[in-house]
């Protein structure tokens, strides 16, 4: 049997990263699991030139959305943006009929924000960069049926 050559990149085409996600879901398929529908969740704040000052990006699976990253620029924080972000996805993580968020930040990023926000810590990795933690934060949604 020949095995196909392994790339390495830091980089993956949007066509290759949707193979993965079709991959997947027919693998859960397979398994007699719940069917896999990955929907990606981008909510963006541009200036007036169209150059992205926040942002919030993620994914919805099964009953869950998945925070992956949230960012305010610097000039911006304290100004609100951030819950803003937040809000609206949580939001949108109930319109596509979800049961909660999740997320992981690292502990010199924002996890008194998470806390603020409502949101409980279900796990920590410690030295996760080494004398820092990595974090897990999850926030039931209020209203929808389980």
């Amino acid at each position: 049997m020949t095995v196909g050559l392994l790339e390495i990149s830091d980089t993956i085409a949007d066509q290759d990263l949707n193979a993965l996600d079709e991959g997947l879901a027919a693998h859960t398929i397979d398994e007699n699991a719940p069917e896999l529908i990955i929907t990606r969740l981008a909510i963006l704040q541009r200036d007036k030139t169209g150059r992205v000052q926040a942002g919030l990006c993620g994914k919805s699976f099964w009953n869950w959305t998945n925070i992956e990253s949230l960012w305010v620029d610097k000039s911006l924080r304290g100004q609100g943006r951030g819950r803003a972000l937040l809000v609206a996805a949580e939001a949108e993580a109930a319109r596509r009929g979800c049961i909660g968020v999740y997320l992981w930040t690292q502990s010199f990023d924002a996890p008194g924000f998470y806390q603020k926000m409502g949101y409980t810590q279900f796990a920590a990795m410690d030295d996760f960069p080494v004398g820092h933690q990595r974090i897990g934060y999850r926030k039931m949604i209020v209203g929808v049926k389980r």
